[in-house]
């Protein structure tokens, strides 16, 4: 996308969020609902899912984001220069790369949960590739840091996107593979 274009979107944002009122009120802000690929709403004044567009970019800016967070690895988007585009339309981009499940650990939990706790980053869009590690990244979260059980917080990770990964989480949450899970509730 053009500079010119970006500045054009830009544009387009800020007049729609000033014509929009309510999008923020009170103490949580609001995340406004945006399609983009796998979109889930893990906890409030947070977007989460997958990759997202150019498109998609403007659109947050329009309702109101503040702040993109990718847990994409630089190599992994090639298209078009992510960060550039979201600091054009007046949002911040806050990269915290996973690379997959060798990322999949309490430390970057920790990072993430560093990340989700800042108030002055909401609303915020959230992603990786398609919610996969965001979702990982949760039920780690939820079982390190918010002591919730091990069934639990693997249940947490599956309500934020996660999905491939589970075999990696349900390892670091000392839960046995899915497949003795049904073997034990079945005949």
């Amino acid at each position: 996308m053009t500079t010119l274009k970006l500045r054009s979107v830009a544009a387009f944002a800020l007049t729609a969020l000033v014509l929009t009122p309510g999008l923020v009120s009170g103490g949580e802000p609001e995340a406004p609902k945006i399609e983009i690929r796998n979109a889930r709403t893990p906890l409030p004044g947070v977007l989460s899912g997958g990759q997202v567009t150019q498109e998609q970019l403007a659109e947050a800016a329009a309702g109101g984001y503040r702040t993109v967070v990718s847990l994409r690895m630089p190599e992994e988007l090639q298209e078009w220069d992510e960060p550039s585009a979201v600091e054009e339309l007046g949002m911040r981009f806050v990269s915290l790369p996973i690379p997959g499940a060798e990322g999949i650990n309490r430390e970057n939990a920790e990072k993430l949960a560093a990340i989700l706790d800042d108030q002055e980053l909401r609303p915020m869009v959230l992603h990786c590739g398609s919610g996969n590690r965001i979702g990982a990244l949760f039920a780690l979260i939820a079982f390190h840091l918010e002591g919730k059980d091990a069934e639990t917080a693997l249940k947490v990770g599956q309500e934020a996107g996660l999905t491939r990964l589970e075999p990696v989480v349900r390892e670091k949450l000392g839960l046995p593979p899915a497949e003795q899970e049904e073997k034990k509730d079945g005949p």
